[in-house]
């Protein structure tokens, strides 16, 4: 984790850390062993992985767009180093599609012209809550 965290600029460890946050606002069920597992997979062929982490929105929508495309029949996932299989505890496919749709959301506000930054942070709350972002 901490070589591939490394490699992308520290959007690895970043991207946890968000993805924890909307686990808790949306009670998705997924242990946090799979969020870095599936963080891991994600990030390494990202196109901005190396990038600053003010990439975090697009990073967000592509990954929330990422595990909604995740086969819902798949059980288990293999963490990254060890192979370990790593169980899913439910279905976060239908919640990561719903905030694909929000981060879309929260994109054109920044990209307006004039950006509408409080209509932005507005969708970035609801995905995240309050902690993100600041």
């Amino acid at each position: 984790m901490s070589a591939r965290n490394d490699a992308c600029n520290g959007n690895l460890k970043q991207l946890c850390r968000m993805m924890r946050a909307w686990k808790r606002k949306w009670d998705v069920p997924i242990g946090g062993l799979l969020i870095d597992t599936l963080a891991y997979q994600f990030i390494e062929n990202w196109e901005y992985r190396d990038k600053s982490y003010l990439y975090y929105d697009y990073m967000s929508r592509d990954f929330f767009k990422w595990m909604a495309d995740q086969d819902s029949e798949q059980s288990y996932w293999k963490a990254p180093g060890s192979g370990q299989y790593v169980y899913g505890k439910g279905l976060f496919q239908y919640k990561a599609k719903r905030c694909y749709n929000i981060s879309l959301e929260a994109i054109k506000h920044e990209t307006a012209d004039p950006k509408r930054e409080w209509s932005a942070k507005q969708e970035w709350r609801e995905i995240y809550g309050t902690t993100f972002p600041d």
